[in-house]
């Protein structure tokens, strides 16, 4: 079975995207950037399990480092934080969450804010949360010392070497995507990873093409798995089964 641990579906047409669904056999987990794109995911699902039988769509809901300035004072309000609440215990996962200090242009501090919000969720339930680290890897590597007992997966890290290891030492799931074959850097982080650590994703649809690609459909995890599979020198098939069987602990209640 292909997994896609990481897409954002709320950003493909409508149209566009019930067609390729269609086609489409495995699962694949729908981060969403704040709340309005959690409950476009949760459509998109719900919709997709009576057109494409043979696609599992997980929803889940975060809030991007992007959105935090917009975000960070709604966690001072209790209607708001109720709400919140209510989302994060129907999501099997967390995520997007995390902080960026390269692109994003919400400030450090309202960045902090959200994500040690949502961390303390993780920490009290230890659900597990996908976390986004641009330039931010070792600001959170130092916070998520203070949450222990969250069960972060850290979606495609590219940063520095030592921090890595840190986190591969912790035992934090790592994805890997469409960059991968294109950076001796993510091949070498690549090779250091666990087996049992390691997941694939697209971060469709937007990030082959910012890559410089011309695809964006569902269907480009199935090239992700061949290039990671050609990287590690393994069968394709042997892959699936290991990141199945990732998949399955992460969403298994601990």
């Amino acid at each position: 079975m292909l997994i896609d641990f990481h897409t954002h579906l709320d950003f493909y047409k409508p149209t566009e995207l019930e067609t390729q669904l269609k086609e489409f056999s495995g699962a694949i987990v729908a981060a969403s950037v704040d709340e309005e794109s959690y409950l476009k995911n949760i459509v998109i699902s719900q919709h997709t399990k009576t057109t494409a039988r043979t696609c599992h769509i997980i929803p889940t809901f975060g809030i991007h480092p992007n959105r935090a300035d917009e975000n960070a004072p709604l966690l001072d309000d209790s209607t708001t934080t109720q709400r919140f609440e209510k989302y994060l215990a129907q999501s099997p996962i967390i995520g997007e969450i995390g902080m960026d200090f390269c692109w994003s242009k919400s400030s450090s501090a309202n960045q902090e804010k959200v994500f040690r919000w949502f961390s303390e969720y993780c920490n009290k339930t230890r659900k597990a949360c996908v976390i986004h680290t641009k330039d931010a890897e070792q600001k959170i590597c130092d916070i998520l010392t203070d949450y222990p007992s969250a069960r972060p997966i850290i979606h495609w890290y590219d940063g520095p070497e030592k921090i890595y290891r840190e986190f591969i030492r912790r035992g934090y799931p790592q994805t890997f995507g469409v960059e991968t074959i294109r950076s001796q850097h993510l091949q070498g982080l690549l090779r250091l990873t666990p087996l049992e650590l390691l997941l694939a994703e697209t971060d469709n649809p937007d990030s082959e093409p910012w890559l410089g690609g011309t695809r964006s459909d569902i269907g480009l995890i199935a090239r992700v798995y061949e290039e990671l599979a050609g990287l590690l020198n393994m069968q394709q098939f042997e892959l699936e089964k290991i990141i199945e069987d990732n998949f399955n602990r992460i969403i298994q209640k601990p």
